[in-house]
């Protein structure tokens, strides 16, 4: 993609050659249609659903049997003693749900772009220090804390702002 303004800094390295460019920002289109996100920790990564007219995407179904594999499989490495096995399964864990989160928010802010409306995300900041946790259920315990809530919503905002779709923010409670 050849629509850069400025090349900020060239890298070389024996193989590849890093190149950090600025894209100049989209102009924020007049939205017609609001979507609604839902992001969760458990079946669909993301849940969107244009208010106006009912269509709903699911996206990141894959990422709850992610977490749950590689938990099991480190927890296994860990009672061996395979230390260095332990981090590398946590790496490719990390790679693969990044990958996931790269594939579904394209996917939310093209749908968004398509359906010409703006995103409406939930506030999620603090959620691990207010989420209501039962001691008896590790299961949500693990999953609310191996959540990549943070990392969704920064590449949300990036890639919104290249195609010029406008991001909201709302409150949690009863969304």
């Amino acid at each position: 993609d050849k629509k850069f303004s400025k090349i900020n800094q060239v890298e070389l390295d024996d193989v590849y050659a890093y190149v950090s460019v600025t894209y100049p920002d989209a102009p924020i289109y007049q939205p017609v249609n609001t979507i609604g996100v839902d992001r969760n920790t458990k079946h669909h990564v993301l849940v969107a659903s244009v208010l106006e007219t009912g269509k709903v995407l699911k996206l990141g179904k894959s990422c709850f049997h992610i977490h749950h594999k590689y938990k099991n499989l480190r927890r296994g490495f860990q009672k061996a003693g395979k230390l260095r096995k332990v981090r590398d399964i946590k790496n490719r864990e990390s790679r693969i749900v990044k990958d996931i989160n790269h594939k579904t928010t394209t996917a939310l802010v093209n749908f968004a772009k398509e359906q010409n409306a703006c995103i409406v995300l939930e506030n999620l900041e603090g959620i691990r220090q207010t989420a209501k946790q039962r001691k008896k259920n590790k299961g949500q315990r693990y999953s609310l804390h191996s959540w990549s809530f943070y990392q969704q919503m920064q590449m949300i905002e990036y890639k919104s702002k290249k195609l010029g779709v406008s991001v909201h923010f709302v409150e949690p409670n009863y969304t």
